[in-house]
C-alpha cells in the first residue's frame, strides 16, 4: 500500500494588512489606533435628524382622533407627513410649521 502523501492545508491564510492587525493587538493599541473627539476641547454640536412622530403622537398633541389626521393627509390638508413602509410619520418642525401658519392673527 502506497504512503499517504503529507497533510496540506486546502486554502493558504490570507495576509492581514497592518491596518487590520490591530484588531489583534494589546487594548492599549487599539485605544490610540483610533482617533476620536478630543475630551479637552469644546465639543462642536452635532447635526440631529428632525424626530419623526408617530401619527399617535400627533394625534395626541393636536387633541384630534387618528381618523381626522389620515383624512386631512388624503385630502392634502393638515401637516405634512413622510410614508415609511404602510404608516405615517411626522416630522415635528413640520407639525409646528403648520401650527404657526394656521394660527389666527393677533386680535
Amino acid at each position: 500500500m502506497p504512503a499517504a502523501p503529507p497533510h496540506r492545508p486546502r486554502f493558504r491564510a490570507a495576509r492581514w494588512p497592518a491596518t487590520c492587525r490591530l484588531r489583534h493587538a494589546t487594548p492599549t493599541a487599539r485605544l490610540h489606533h483610533h482617533a476620536g473627539p478630543s475630551m479637552t476641547g469644546p465639543a462642536a454640536p452635532q447635526w440631529r435628524p428632525d424626530p419623526l412622530l408617530s401619527i399617535d403622537d400627533v394625534a395626541a398633541w393636536l387633541g384630534k382622533p387618528k381618523n381626522t389626521l389620515y383624512a386631512w393627509h388624503s385630502r392634502g390638508k393638515g401637516p405634512r407627513a413622510i410614508r415609511v413602509g404602510n404608516t405615517l410619520r411626522y416630522r415635528r418642525s413640520e407639525v409646528e410649521r403648520w401650527l404657526d401658519d394656521h394660527t389666527d392673527v393677533e386680535r
